[in-house]
């Protein structure tokens, strides 16, 4: 498990602006607000500058307020989501101010459908939209963290070892205490250099963690059940799963799949 994936579980997507934009084919401007934003073709095909983008490819920004857009010959739909990044400020600062991605899985593309498909129903981003749009920058943020600056290794070996036996086993029955004999400190001592290193308590990390593991189930396993996804994340009882989901992330396990996603995701 690499320190990218572990300390992404901390970032978070904050003041969320999202729109889906229909552009005919041809030459357009595409505002982008001065602060975070990212740029990503739902359908269809354009050049945003970098060569042709496709379903499920993105553009990253920092601080630009427009984007020179020509759509292809049967036009495009783009996802335009501005928004505030928080959390592992050290990493964050290793991105550029502009970074093209290239979908790398049909989970990005699922992702960009799905975020859109929910804003063509509902022009006002709810929560599940935001969430998924979380998911979708988390992805974009590791890969373009990963291509920029290889493989981040953590400064404390104790706390590496804690995050790898959290991601190697997520469904284990951890505790502080536990946690600690990896790290091969004290519990206090672990408690005080994980918040240090990762930017959360540890029980917050795992929880966490668990969440966005069942999020991505449930957005990629049509198939698998609210309860199969609990008991992979460590909850026996699917109930207390769903109540405990509900509380920290503010909606049910179930609406993630509120929406279908389109067919033109590619």
């Amino acid at each position: 498990m690499g320190t990218i994936d572990a300390l992404l579980g901390t970032v978070r997507v904050e003041e969320p602006a999202m729109r889906a934009d229909t552009l005919a084919p041809g030459r357009a401007t595409v505002p982008a607000g001065g602060r975070w934003a990212l740029v990503a073709v739902a359908r269809g095909e354009a050049d945003l500058g970098d060569g042709a983008l496709h379903p499920g490819d993105a553009v990253l920004l920092r601080g630009a307020d427009r984007l020179a857009v020509r759509a292809g010959d049967e036009g495009a739909t783009l996802l335009v989501a501005e928004f505030a990044l928080r959390g592992a400020a050290p990493r964050l600062a290793l991105l550029p101010a502009r970074a093209v991605v290239r979908a790398d899985s049909e989970f990005c593309r699922l992702l960009v459908a799905r975020v859109t498909d929910q804003l063509d129903a509902a022009p006002t981003s709810d929560v599940v939209s935001t969430r998924l749009l979380d998911w979708l920058v988390t992805d974009t943020v590791r890969d373009v963290l990963t291509a920029a600056a290889g493989e981040v290794t953590a400064t404390d070996p104790g706390v590496a070892a804690a995050l790898a036996a959290i991601h190697d086993d997520p469904s284990g029955p951890w505790t502080v205490a536990r946690l600690a004999a990896h790290a091969g400190v004290s519990r206090a001592a672990f408690a005080r250099r994980f918040r240090e290193e990762v930017g959360t308590s540890p029980l917050s990390y795992l929880r966490e963690h668990r969440f966005d593991l069942a999020e991505r189930a449930l957005v990629t396993e049509p198939d698998a059940t609210v309860a199969a996804v609990a008991r992979r994340v460590g909850y026996a009882n699917p109930f207390s799963f769903s109540t405990a989901f509900h509380r920290h992330r503010g909606h049910a396990p179930s609406a993630v799949r509120r929406a279908e996603p389109s067919t033109a995701s590619g």
